[in-house]
């Protein structure tokens, strides 16, 4: 019976081995598998894994939404996807997508602009921007005609000094407002510099537009910034 058991024990041995180097191979081959491992089309791999850690005790985020829970669609290549975990870093001026592995564990990874064309989140549209040959800009984008109203949003890291742990912290958002007039970008701060982008035959109806609905163009909400982008789009005199 004992020379049974030697015998058998080398066998059980060989099979342990066998399964482990199976599952090993399993595990790399899900690893370098897109399709496996987040389930998603690999049009979205084309970034990393997304790594930005702040110093212990900062306070705020580097992200547009302080929760990363709101569901969004993006479009890569031509190619939109729907109902897909987002938030935007807009301190680093980056996409990020939340997915699931195949085990069922969270990880954030960035989205190329390299293939990035636009996303949505929470209703609000954005729109990747080539401001150069090899730079490329992410702008929330109002109004549907050749005329547009363009934010670019960002946030800063800074340091606080009044007090004595030295924590850091997220500025406030920061909004750079443009009109693309059909022709080009022009940065406006008012009233007076957002009238002044348009061609000079427009300007009179677009200022009698905006003492009619009483609006503060730096102020007004998205809303009420669409109705007035829209407006200017019905004007002829372009």
């Amino acid at each position: 019976m004992r020379i049974i058991r030697l015998l058998i024990l080398p066998r059980l041995l060989l099979m342990l081995s066998m399964v482990l180097g199976a599952l090993t191979a399993f595990s790399q081959s899900s690893l370098k598998n897109p399709d496996l491992v987040y389930g998603f089309d690999p049009l979205l791999y084309n970034g990393k894994v997304y790594a930005y850690y702040t110093m212990p005790g900062t306070e705020g985020t580097q992200y547009l939404f302080d929760t990363f829970d709101t569901m969004g669609s993006l479009t890569v290549r031509g190619v939109t996807f729907a109902r897909i975990t987002l938030n935007f870093d807009i301190c680093n001026q980056q996409l990020i997508m939340k997915y699931k592995s195949t085990i069922g564990a969270s990880s954030l990874i960035e989205i190329s602009k390299a293939w990035l064309e636009k996303f949505e989140i929470d209703g609000r549209h954005f729109e990747i921007i080539a401001t150069s040959d090899t730079t490329k800009e992410i702008y929330q984008v109002l109004g549907a005609g050749p005329s547009k109203i363009m934010y670019y949003q960002t946030k800063k890291l800074l340091l606080n000094t009044l007090i004595a742990s030295k924590n850091y912290f997220f500025s406030h958002i920061q909004k750079g407002m443009y009109v693309f007039n059909g022709k080009q970008r022009i940065k406006y701060k008012n009233n007076r510099s957002f009238v002044a982008a348009f061609n000079p035959a427009q300007q009179d109806m677009i200022r009698k537009y905006i003492r009619k609905h009483k609006l503060i163009v730096q102020k007004v909400s998205d809303l009420q910034m669409t109705d007035l982008i829209n407006y200017c789009n019905t004007l002829t005199g372009t």
